[in-house]
């Protein structure tokens, strides 16, 4: 949440992308946040709630385009970092991952 706006997920939607959005703006699984609605419309006004982020919410950018969120890039990172430390990637190779993330394309 450090200053990224909340968005419909275009890459990780199984519906509108309203769950995958709110799950990359807070770090979480997409499955919480989904189970969280589910939860919601069996107590009456999740099906509502989905409907309204639906239309209020704007669609984020499609894939390849814009910086990666925190936290996809730092799981991407920490998969560059294991990848190299067990030598299957160089140290420049990292060092060029850590600027594709940190800087976007």
């Amino acid at each position: 949440m450090d200053g990224t706006q909340l968005y419909r997920s275009q890459t990780d939607k199984r519906i509108a992308g309203v769950a995958g959005g709110i799950a990359e703006y807070f770090g979480i699984d997409p499955l919480l946040v989904r189970l969280g609605f589910v939860v919601a419309a069996f107590m009456g006004f999740g099906v509502l709630l989905y409907l309204v982020l639906w239309i209020l919410l704007p669609k984020g950018p499609e894939p390849g385009q814009g910086p990666p969120s925190p936290a996809r890039a730092s799981r991407a990172l920490r998969i560059a970092e294991e990848r190299y430390a067990r030598g299957e990637i160089s140290a420049e190779e990292l060092a060029q991952i850590r600027r594709d993330l940190l800087e976007g394309p």
